[in-house]
């Protein structure tokens, strides 16, 4: 039986999805989170999509698997559609000596668990502190209400995610939303609060910068991106919180850069 996915787009051969390393970054449409900073806006609200076999997949990134590292998949919020991904995921297996990445908001958990055993890289997007309802519900754009039902889903996923082989959190700058007293709680719960305990072979945090891509929502569109210098200082203050972590920050200028 051929089966069939919602994509965005992919690109064979990207430098930027996985942290030091090359990947095959592939887009999943349609996202549950609503974020109004949101760069990839079209693809995740579903209005860039495209139906696209397993088996077209697997073909190119079989052809790219000689000049990568990485299978990474995105969004959007790829596991809306995890038993399809399960699927794909076993093929290029198979068929490729390319580790396997994904990039997730950590709200679908039990999508996680079936998932992670073949996962070699986790990114997990924690975007403002877990503590906060209303300041999370803001970043993601979302009630109250359903903010307070995911959290502890969000809670559940970095507890699964503790033994990928290669863990990244990350948290990104937002302008009015989420600076450096934010990102620096987000370090704090995850170190004392959560007592995230990494136990693969890596475990980073990267601090990232707030671009004004195209496609971001007109609110963002017009506010300017964040200095390098304050991302990188963010990224110190972390350093200082996060034993466990490798700590990173990314810039459109400086690329990504270790703190330590």
């Amino acid at each position: 039986m051929k089966l069939w996915m919602l994509v965005g787009g992919w690109v064979e051969t990207s430098l930027v999805d996985v942290l030091e390393h090359v990947s095959f970054t592939l887009w999943l449409s349609h996202c549950n989170f609503k974020c109004p900073w949101c760069s990839n806006w079209a693809m995740a609200r579903g209005l860039k999509k495209n139906i696209v076999s397993l088996d077209t997949i697997l073909k190119k990134v079989v052809n790219a698997a000689p000049f990568i590292d990485y299978f990474h998949v995105t969004g959007g919020e790829p596991t809306l559609q995890y038993k399809t991904l399960y699927e794909l995921f076993k093929k290029i297996r198979r068929s490729t000596g390319v580790l396997l990445s994904l990039d997730t908001n950590g709200s679908l958990p039990y999508a996680l668990r079936k998932l992670l055993p073949l996962l070699d890289h986790v990114a997990m997007d924690v975007k403002a502190p877990l503590g906060d309802i209303m300041k999370y519900s803001r970043v993601v754009g979302l009630s109250p209400s359903l903010t307070r039902k995911i959290i502890p889903l969000i809670r559940e996923s970095l507890k699964i995610i503790e033994t990928v082989p290669f863990l990244e959190i990350r948290t990104t700058i937002v302008p009015g939303l989420v600076e450096e007293k934010e990102v620096v709680e987000v370090a704090r719960f995850l170190h004392k609060e959560l007592k995230l305990k990494p136990r693969g072979e890596r475990a980073v945090f990267v601090v990232q910068q707030f671009i004004p891509y195209e496609g971001v929502p007109k609110e963002y569109s017009l506010k300017p991106r964040t200095p390098p210098s304050i991302v990188r200082e963010i990224a110190l203050k972390v350093a200082e919180v996060l034993e466990e972590f490798e700590v990173y920050y990314r810039t459109l200028e400086d690329g990504s850069r270790k703190i330590k």
